[in-house]
């Protein structure tokens, strides 16, 4: 079975403090169509694309990727974005930052977190899994979060790490 990263966005990959105040992008879209060979990209709010594509922190993304290459882990998404966009939004969020294919869903449209990851965790079968979110949930998953602050860096990634080879050696 796949570890599962329950991940978050804002204070994640999307830094709460940016500077990023960069215009609008007008042909964005147009661009990752072509790059992607995919159409659907011409259908997205440009909005979207560009918060995405402008606003994310690479670092972050990139850290997330090779977590998720690295433990052949999958996503699910626990972020207030799964409230706002469509699966179909948040699959080409993924896309833009190459883990479409770890993306498997998102957690159920309730609140609060803690208690939805939960639900998740058992209606799943989860035994392996991390949490990924700039809120404190350590106290309901103790060794499976990493607390972000600001955005997911490389201490955090080190620790997700860690806890994902601990997992896998008590599993065996």
């Amino acid at each position: 079975m796949h570890p599962i990263i329950f991940l978050d966005i804002d204070g994640v990959l999307h830094p709460l403090k940016t500077s990023n105040s960069s215009a609008l992008d007008h042909h964005l879209n147009q661009e990752l169509a072509k790059l992607y060979h995919d159409p659907e990209f011409l259908k997205l709010n440009i909005y979207f694309t560009n918060l995405v594509y402008y606003g994310f922190d690479q670092n972050a993304c990139t850290l997330l990727k090779k977590l998720v290459d690295e433990f052949d882990a999958r996503i699910v998404l626990t972020s207030s974005w799964r409230l706002i966009y469509s699966k179909h939004e948040l699959y080409y969020l993924f896309k833009i930052l190459h883990l479409e294919q770890a993306f498997i869903g998102t957690t159920r449209k309730s609140t609060p977190r803690f208690q939805v990851i939960q639900e998740y965790i058992d209606k799943h079968h989860i035994d392996s899994y991390i949490i990924i979110d700039d809120a404190d949930l350590q106290k309901y998953f103790e060794f499976h979060t990493i607390k972000t602050i600001n955005r997911f860096c490389d201490s955090d990634y080190l620790k997700a790490r860690n806890l994902l080879l601990l997992q896998h050696v008590k599993a065996h």
